[in-house]
């Protein structure tokens, strides 16, 4: 089945789903069932209707990516605003009545309703009786989406309400569904994926458009070490309280399934490297399926119809009445995903990914580059702009609705999650040091592999902590915009301190760009790197393909750039940015408002200017320096149940986490 060949409409079945919010739904007949679940081939057009689900903007269309990415020090959104709001979640701002959050909870339980739904009654009827080999894979398709959306659902509300019936088969809607231990949950979903994965088909037996037995494993992997690590609890005794962190007594159990789990993707020999880094991304938007490298399981956008993956991501593509000029054929672009601005200076200079993935300049809608100097950067990893009309496909001019995939689970993700597993259980051993190096290796040119692949490795592995620092680290320069970095550092609760370092940093520069600041040379230090953050640049509007291995656009002109690492000046060729960094309100007296709101539920500055870190919602004073992680508060990353569906239920359903009813 060709998914992206497949019009993912599923208009004549959906009866099977729930309506528009959890816990109002309407149950299909059960003659509708015994009709469609007898039928192989009315099977798998009600599996498509998952699909459906699975491709809402309000989730893994969009949100997912933009709105419901938390701030931290890969992927960044800067705020101005000095007020709270109700929807402000990627800075931890936000109320029960936000709509990005309770459009994300609907969406996930109208998803998971679809998905109960058709394992239950593929599972009951007749073709489970003596299934055969398309009867397995079906079901595993199925039950791997089914546990992506619970897996999601915990990550962003914590213990939910959790059941594996339809709605038509527990009976009383009036009664809510029970709410569940996230822990629970996650050892639901991996002993669901357990049973089926053995009966499913390789990625070369089908496509990474749809779950396959290697994606059952990572996803098994990927909840397990979710499981072992730390997550926010909630005080059930003092809902004003943001909760504290936790992970089981028993943590070292889920590491051991995590390490089998990936180690059976790996043995599978399935998936490679073999790609570069950036060719993996760029065949992504161009509508390029490879189905034995890098991507295990993309989510299958329908080309022009679905999905805004190269619409958020990438430059911004500005506009002149709704369109663009010129040699800008592609249209605009929101580019609306970025990335922190000092992020591109944690690479080493000869990281490949670097400047492959950090976008420093934009489009206006005559083709125009222009310098991005600004609190954020773009994430080049898919653009709209790479898409080169070949494929049978024409240039993609909407304002979204890309239809090109995104990458849920990649084999460096794999690699990367066996390495930390590995770490946990046995030490750095040399399996997991060359689990690190096969993902270094492709970031850097084989002559670089000696210092910068080998001896950084083996240095790394001087203890478990250090080679535990580098697994991050590497997941933070492989993942960018992928939802990983966030949740990383929950899990080895390390959020509140890279929070702390990144307000900091902004910090730092607004006030330098002022005069100086007390906070540099601890930023420095903590960063281990000399000074790197540049007051000026310096660029130069050339032609491509210059950098053409950087830059996929070969018709669009590029901007080149002086390094910023060095102390440069002015180049005859090159053109000054103006006010680079020049983070400072001079009439204020004090850093700009992005730079001292846009982490408001952390860390800010109050009314009078001065740094407050954020406990339990109180204002108090920002410590500096810190001795210890321990004085940090937590980070108050779980979203809260939708207002609506704690009046639906009325009042089982209770918020903490200092969120209002």
């Amino acid at each position: 089945m060709k998914l992206k060949n497949i019009i993912l409409t599923g208009l004549a079945l959906m009866a099977l789903t729930a309506c528009n919010d959890y816990l109002e739904v309407e149950a299909p007949s059960k003659q509708t069932n015994e009709y469609i679940f007898s039928r192989e081939s009315e099977v798998s057009l009600a599996l498509n209707n998952i699909y459906v689900q699975m491709l809402s903007n309000n989730t893994y269309g969009q949100n997912f990516w933009t709105s419901l990415t938390f701030n931290n020090d890969v992927e960044f959104a800067a705020n101005s605003s000095d007020a709270a709001g109700e929807n402000n979640f990627q800075r931890f701002d936000g109320t029960s009545q936000g709509g990005n959050a309770s459009n994300a909870w609907n969406q996930l339980y109208k998803s998971i309703e679809t998905a109960n739904n058709f394992i239950y009654n593929l599972e009951n009827g007749p073709l489970y009786e003596n299934p055969t080999e398309e009867i397995y894979q079906m079901m595993g398709e199925a039950k791997c989406m089914r546990a992506m959306f619970y897996y999601d659902l915990t990550w962003y509300f914590g213990d939910v309400p959790f059941t594996f019936e339809p709605t038509y088969i527990r009976g009383d809607v009036n009664t809510p569904i029970p709410v569940v231990d996230r822990t629970t949950i996650l050892e639901s979903l991996i002993a669901d994926l357990e049973e089926i994965a053995p009966h499913m088909q390789g990625t070369s037996e089908c496509t990474v458009e749809r779950p396959s037995q290697e994606f059952a494993y990572a996803m098994i992997a990927r909840i397990a070490l979710t499981a072992g690590g730390y997550t926010l609890r909630p005080d059930t005794s003092n809902p004003s309280s943001y909760g504290s962190m936790q992970r089981p007594s028993d943590y070292q159990k889920y590491y051991q399934i995590a390490r089998t789990a990936a180690k059976k993707v790996i043995d599978s020999g399935t998936h490679k490297l073999n790609k570069s880094y950036r060719q993996v991304f760029i065949d992504e938007c161009n509508y390029i399926i490879n189905n034995a490298d890098d991507p295990i399981f993309e989510l299958p956008f329908a080309y022009q119809q679905s999905g805004n993956i190269g619409y958020n991501q990438g430059p911004q593509v500005t506009s002149y009445e709704d369109a663009t000029t010129g040699i800008n054929v592609w249209g605009p672009s929101s580019g609306n995903a970025r990335l922190n601005a000092f992020y591109r200076y944690s690479f080493d200079p000869s990281d490949l990914r670097r400047d492959y993935v950090v976008g420093l300049w934009y489009y206006l809608y005559d083709g125009t580059p222009t310098m991005r100097a600004d609190y954020t950067t773009h994430n080049n990893k898919w653009s709209k702009l790479w898409t080169t009309g070949g494929a049978g496909k024409t240039l993609n001019t909407n304002t979204g609705s890309t239809g090109i995939n995104f990458p849920y689970m990649r084999y460096a993700d794999v690699l990367l999650m066996f390495a930390e597993a590995e770490n946990e259980v046995n030490g750095p051993t040399s399996e997991a040091q060359e689990a690190l190096k096969t993902v270094r290796r492709r970031a850097f040119d084989p002559a670089d592999h000696g210092d910068l692949v080998e001896s950084y490795v083996s240095s790394a592995a001087a203890s478990k902590e250090t080679f535990l620092k580098a697994v991050l680290n590497e997941r933070k320069w492989e993942l960018a915009g992928e939802g990983s970095r966030w949740r990383d550092l929950v899990r080895n609760n390390l959020y509140s301190e890279v929070l702390y370092w990144t307000f900091l940093r902004y910090i730092s520069v607004g006030e330098n760009a002022g005069g100086s600041s007390m906070y540099e040379d601890a930023v420095h230090e903590y960063d281990g790197v000399p000074e790197r953050l540049p007051e000026n640049m310096y660029y130069n509007i050339v032609d491509n393909p210059v950098n053409i291995n950087i830059y996929p656009n070969t018709t669009l002109q590029v901007l080149d750039i002086l390094n910023p690492y060095e102390g440069v000046t002015q180049h005859p060729d090159h053109k000054l940015t103006s006010n680079f960094y020049q983070w400072w309100n001079d009439g204020a007296g004090k850093p700009t408002n992005q730079c001292l709101y846009s982490l408001y539920g952390f860390a800010r500055a109050d009314i009078g200017g001065l740094y407050k870190i954020i406990e339990n919602g109180v204002e108090k004073d920002f410590p500096f320096p810190i001795s210890s992680t321990s004085q940090l508060p937590v980070v108050r990353y779980i979203l809260p149940y939708p207002n609506a569906a704690i009046q639906r239920a009325a009042g089982v359903y209770k918020n903490y986490y200092g969120y209002s009813n």
